[in-house]
């Protein structure tokens, strides 16, 4: 009899354990290669969820732009073929392109979520790509102009770009034109070789130039900073939904813990960055205060002009909450 006990407690906890939900598992790819500081980022909030998720749930990273090109990651996410990717939103502008706002911005991530900017994206992202927006994981990072020679101003102390070919991607494009610099459209990887031959004058990038190992071909950074990184990370609107609800709380208390982490570190990481900068040689170029002030006024024109053309009702709704008091 006491056997007989044993036996069918062993088969109770046999048959306990066969209906355990089994873990989620994402898969996630990144936009951009491993050491760009943007993908760098993505990595440690997959790192975060699968500490915290362990059977309920994790991510699984199955490539960057090699096994699925960045322009055809979100048709990528939309379909299902992947579940979760992290890269700039910028590159998505055609799907979302009220995902440019977040180029305009000047507050934080955290405080996007206080007064109800990030939900207006996160509805954005819901209705043109039928996806979760988890996480803005750029907030805090800036934009620069890198040159291959020192620039030249005018009397006014306005920075000379006119003529200038530089390294252009979509961010870029009306904000360069507005400078009468030249767009030369071109992926990062060729941003190198562009530089060594010749082809290009200088490129525009965030704050952080040195992760992508072009120092030695540069003389100076052009301020003052403008803009915001428009990182994010983004998931498949209905495989989040089809998730218990211990595995949706992973994910968002991780992207809250990512965008915390990253706003608290982002002072020495800056700062860390210019020391590099200055070290190889790159000086750290801006206008005197009134012709910096004309500089970074055109950049955020150039930004909300656009998009009250483009989305007059949304940007009349987000403009004051991500660019407030301008």
């Amino acid at each position: 009899m006491k056997q007989f006990l044993r036996m069918a407690a062993m088969a109770v906890g046999i048959g306990w354990a066969g209906t355990a939900p089994a873990e989620e598992v994402l898969r996630g790819v990144a936009a951009l290669p491993p050491n760009n500081v943007i993908t760098q980022s993505f990595l440690q909030y997959v790192e975060m969820v699968n500490e915290a998720g362990k059977g309920i749930v994790s991510i699984q990273v199955i490539g960057g732009p090699e096994a699925i090109p960045p322009t055809q990651q979100d048709t990528a996410l939309r379909n299902g073929v992947i579940d979760i990717q992290g890269g700039p939103a910028g590159y998505y502008a055609g799907s979302v392109p009220e995902s440019e706002a977040l180029t305009g911005a000047t507050i934080t991530a955290a405080q996007a979520r206080q007064n109800g900017a990030f939900e207006l994206l996160r509805s954005a992202w819901r209705s043109r790509l039928g996806a979760e927006l988890l996480a803005w994981n750029g907030s805090g990072t800036r934009y620069y102009i890198y040159l291959r020679d020192m620039p030249e101003f005018d009397a006014d102390g306005n920075v000379l770009l006119s003529g200038k070919k530089l390294r252009s991607a979509g961010t870029y494009r009306d904000w360069f034109d507005a400078l009468g610099a030249e767009n030369v459209m071109m992926s990062q990887s060729e941003v190198f070789s562009a530089l060594e031959r010749g082809v290009v004058d200088g490129f525009g990038w965030i704050t952080f130039a040195s992760d992508i190992g072009v120092n030695r071909l540069l003389k100076a950074r052009v301020g003052p900073a403008v803009w915001q990184g428009s990182p994010v990370i983004m998931m498949n609107g209905a495989r989040y939904d089809a998730l218990p609800e211990a595995a949706k709380t992973v994910l968002q208390e991780a992207a809250l813990a990512l965008e915390a982490k990253i706003t608290a570190e982002m002072p020495a990481r800056i700062a860390e960055e210019e020391e590099r900068l200055k070290a190889d040689g790159i000086s750290l170029v801006e206008p005197e205060p009134e012709a910096a002030a004309r500089y970074e006024d055109l950049a955020y024109s150039v930004v909300w002009t656009k998009l009250e053309a483009d989305l007059p009702d949304y940007a009349a709704k987000i403009r004051p909450l991500l660019y407030p008091d301008r």
